[in-house]
């Protein structure tokens, strides 16, 4: 009877030792290691909780810094704003005072450029408005003789006299032109450009207008203004694009765009 028993408890023991040799828990061993894994669970739980415990504590804090920070970076923002729109009053505040000074300037140059002309008038007179004055075809006639003749100066006195006693007559815009051209012919390129540009602008319909304008960036190229000499080619082609003098006007623009940074042709 002891012997089947032995057999009877020592067979499932045998069968699991013919199927892989599993280990066989007793109770005491069950009981030791549920103890363990108790034991376990409560470090891990106690370890664990510490650590969340810590890390819901950095959180609240880095949440707290990000707040102020934000708030921070609010009040900053706002105060550039601030900022901001004070420059932007000012800027607005120069520009202002900048447009009403340039008019002013404006009209002062107009003011002596009407006395400076006025006082001119007198002067190509004889120095008074009173006496015999001279007719317009004499002026005209004086000055192209003298400018043929090479007299530049003299040319210029005369057609400067013609412009002021007579700048409504049909003649007026070619008296400009060749008062100009005295100018440029004696290399006197600053006066002349000056001279060229009241051609275009005072008389732009008279025939040599256009030339003018071509004559102004000529000047102005001489003087080595190179980006003033362009404008004026470009202001040629743009005004007068059915002028003779258009086509050379391109040729002259687009050497000039190439010779830009060239110091010895170009200053600026």
């Amino acid at each position: 009877m002891t012997k089947s028993i032995s057999r009877v408890a020592f067979a499932p023991l045998m069968v699991v030792c013919a199927t892989g040799c599993f280990w066989v828990t007793t109770k005491h061993e069950g009981e030791k290691l549920r103890t363990d894994v108790d034991r376990l669970q409560t470090r891990v739980d106690t370890e664990l909780g510490a650590k969340v415990t810590k890390l819901e504590k950095v959180l609240d804090q880095a949440t707290k810094l990000l707040a102020r920070n934000s708030a921070d970076l609010g009040a900053e923002v706002n105060g550039l704003a601030q900022e901001n729109a004070k420059l932007t009053g000012i800027v607005m505040e120069v520009k202002r005072f900048n447009d009403e000074l340039r008019k002013q300037m404006e009209a002062d140059r107009k003011m002596y450029e009407e006395r400076l002309e006025a006082l001119e008038t007198r002067l190509a007179s004889g120095g008074s408005t009173s006496g015999p004055k001279r007719s317009a075809n004499d002026i005209f006639d004086a000055g192209k003789t003298a400018f043929d003749g090479g007299k530049y100066a003299q040319a210029q006195a005369e057609f400067k006299a013609f412009v002021l006693t007579y700048p409504d007559h049909a003649k007026a815009g070619e008296a400009q032109y060749y008062r100009a051209e005295s100018q440029f012919k004696d290399k006197d390129y600053r006066g002349a450009l000056g001279e060229f540009q009241r051609v275009f602008e005072k008389y732009p319909k008279a025939d040599l207008a256009d030339d003018a304008l071509f004559r102004a960036g000529e000047s102005a190229e001489a003087l080595k203004w190179c980006t003033d000499a362009r404008a004026y080619y470009g202001l040629l082609r743009q005004r007068y694009p059915k002028s003779a003098l258009a086509k050379k006007a391109k040729t002259k623009d687009a050497d000039l765009k190439k010779a830009s940074s060239d110091k010895k042709k170009c200053s600026t």
